[in-house]
């Protein structure tokens, strides 16, 4: 018998300022990295990404990533999700995940893939060490909008709560 063999993909929802003016780092990282709207669901994305599968790679893209395609994570708190696809098919998924720029009505969204690994574990233990360096980051750089900053350390104690996702 063989065994199925998967990929899982850590992505993240951008949402960049409309405006044209100067920002810091700290403010284009903060804007950047909000929370998902509530319309923004898991069954949402999967329909976002199936589309996108069948407007770019037509039925032989669509039809072979949704063979194994699951969402297994999703946190509007956080704006990040984990996707599990067949190992073949996983390019193919990134590259959908890099084409869309509307989810649920909202658009201008950007889905940034992060990460590919063989295993759950290993997503989630790099999801968790990607948010506290982010931390770090925000508490080194000088802010003037501590509101925000403020609301991105309870959103990494959020998701430090639930590390097994």
């Amino acid at each position: 018998m063989v065994r199925l063999k998967s990929r899982y993909v850590l992505f993240e929802i951008l949402y960049p300022p409309v405006t044209g003016t100067q920002y810091s780092k700290t403010e284009i990282y903060v804007s950047n990295h909000t929370q998902s709207p509530h319309q923004i669901t898991s069954k949402t994305l999967l329909q976002e990404i199936r589309r996108s599968l069948q407007i770019n790679f037509g039925d032989y893209g669509a039809g072979k990533v949704a063979s194994l395609l699951q969402l297994k994570y999703f946190s509007n708190t956080t704006s990040m999700g984990i996707i599990r696809c067949h190992r073949e098919d996983c390019t193919l998924l990134v590259a959908a995940l890099s084409l869309i720029s509307k989810v649920a009505d909202i658009d201008g969204v950007i889905i940034n893939p992060i990460k590919l690994s063989g295993t759950v574990k290993k997503i989630e233990q790099y999801g968790v060490r990607r948010n506290s360096m982010a931390i770090s980051f925000l508490k080194a750089q000088p802010s003037s909008n501590s509101l925000t900053l403020q609301t991105s350390e309870n959103d990494i104690k959020i998701l430090d709560s639930h590390q097994n996702f």
